[in-house]
C-alpha cells in the first residue's frame, strides 16, 4: 500500500502544478467560474444558485428589522352564542325558576292568611300553604348560594355585542397574564389558515375543580357568521408587546430538532440554525440566529434546503479504490 502512494505522489505533484497554470479556468475554458456545487462543498451552511434557478424556486426574501411583536397566550376553548359558562347559565335558570315558585308560594300565603282571618280559609290550607311558602324559600336561598359560589348575581350583567364567543380555558398560574380589553385571535379547524379578532371581555370568578381552570369570556367578530356553537377554537390573547424580530412562518424549516432559515449573502444562501418565540398572524419571532438588516428567504427555503442536501451526498466516483 505504501509503495502505491510512493509511485502516486509525483502524478499528484504534476495535477496541482496543471491546475495552478490553468489561472482559476474551468473544464469549458471559462475564467474566473466556480461551479455551484464546488462552492457549496466548500460550506456545507451555503448555498450558490444561478439567477435562473433562484427564478425557478421561487426565492422571495424580506430584509429583516425589529418592530413591534405581541406576545400571546394560547388557550383552548369551545365558541359559544353566550358570554355565559354553562355552569352560569344553569344556576342563574335555577335560581329565576326558584324565584318564581317562591314569589308564588309567598303570594299564596298571604293570600289564605287573610281568607283565614275572615273565616273564609280553613286552618289546614293554611297551614300548607305556609309549608310550601317556606319551601320555596329554602330553594330559593340554595339558588342564590350557588349563584355566590359562581361569583355572579341573581341579574345577568350588561355584556357588549359580539357575533360569537369564545370560552377560553385559563390555568391558575396563567391568571395574571390574560387581563380585560386584551386583543384576542381566534382560530379553528373549519376554517384553516384564517384568525378571527376579538377581544377578552372578563374572566369567570369560579374555578372549575375538575380542570382547576377559570374561563375567558371572548367577544369574536364574525360578521360573515361563519362560525358555529360548539365548535371547537384555539385562542390567542395578546399579553404584551416587544420590539423583536420576527419572519413569516414560511421561512422556517425543521431540520432534526433544529428549526433553521436561509440568510441572503454575497453570492449565495447561508443556512442559520435559530431559536424562536411564539407565532402570531402568520409569524414567528425570532429570538437568535438573525441580525438586524439581515435578508431571510421567505419562501424557497425548502429548495435551498434540498440544494444542500445534494452537496452532502458524496458521489459514486468519491469512493476510493482501495483495492486497487
Amino acid at each position: 500500500m505504501s509503495a502505491i502512494l510512493r509511485r502516486s505522489a509525483p502524478a499528484a505533484a504534476v495535477a496541482m502544478l496543471l491546475a495552478a497554470g490553468c489561472g482559476g479556468h474551468d473544464g469549458a475554458g471559462r475564467p474566473g467560474a466556480k461551479p455551484a456545487a464546488d462552492a457549496a462543498a466548500s460550506s456545507p451552511t451555503r448555498v450558490v444558485l444561478t439567477p435562473e434557478a433562484i427564478r425557478q424556486a421561487g426565492i422571495a426574501t424580506e430584509v429583516t428589522h425589529r418592530s413591534p411583536f405581541a406576545a400571546t397566550l394560547s388557550l383552548p376553548a369551545k365558541l359559544s352564542p353566550t358570554p355565559e359558562t354553562p355552569e352560569e347559565l344553569e344556576a342563574r335558570l335555577a335560581y329565576q325558576d326558584s324565584n318564581a315558585r317562591f314569589q308564588k308560594a309567598a303570594a299564596q300565603f298571604q293570600r289564605l292568611k287573610k281568607l283565614a282571618s275572615e273565616n273564609v280559609a280553613a286552618a289546614k290550607t293554611v297551614q300548607e300553604a305556609q309549608m310550601e311558602y317556606a319551601q320555596a324559600e329554602v330553594e330559593r336561598r340554595r339558588a342564590q348560594a350557588t349563584l355566590q359560589n359562581l361569583g355572579i348575581g341573581a341579574p345577568s350583567p350588561a355584556f357588549p355585542h359580539a357575533d360569537i364567543w369564545a370560552l377560553a380555558q385559563v390555568y391558575e398560574a396563567q391568571v395574571p397574564d390574560v387581563k380585560p380589553e386584551a386583543e384576542a385571535w381566534i382560530a379553528v379547524e373549519s376554517a384553516p389558515g384564517e384568525q378571527f379578532s376579538g377581544r377578552v371581555v372578563s374572566l369567570a370568578r369560579f374555578l372549575r375543580p375538575e380542570t382547576r381552570t377559570f374561563t375567558a369570556r371572548v367577544a369574536v367578530q364574525d360578521p360573515r357568521h361563519r362560525l358555529r356553537p360548539q365548535e371547537t377554537a384555539m385562542v390567542e390573547v395578546k399579553t404584551s408587546e416587544r420590539e423583536s424580530f420576527s419572519v413569516p412562518v414560511s421561512a422556517l424549516l425543521y431540520e432534526g430538532t433544529d428549526q433553521v432559515l436561509f440568510v441572503k449573502t454575497p453570492g449565495g444562501f447561508e443556512k442559520r440554525r435559530v431559536r424562536v418565540g411564539p407565532r402570531q398572524g402568520g409569524r414567528v419571532e425570532v429570538l437568535e440566529g438573525i441580525s438586524e438588516g439581515d435578508e431571510v428567504v421567505t419562501q424557497g427555503a425548502q429548495a435551498l434546503l434540498g440544494e444542500l442536501f445534494k452537496t452532502t451526498i458524496p458521489g459514486e466516483g468519491d469512493e476510493s479504490d482501495e483495492g486497487d
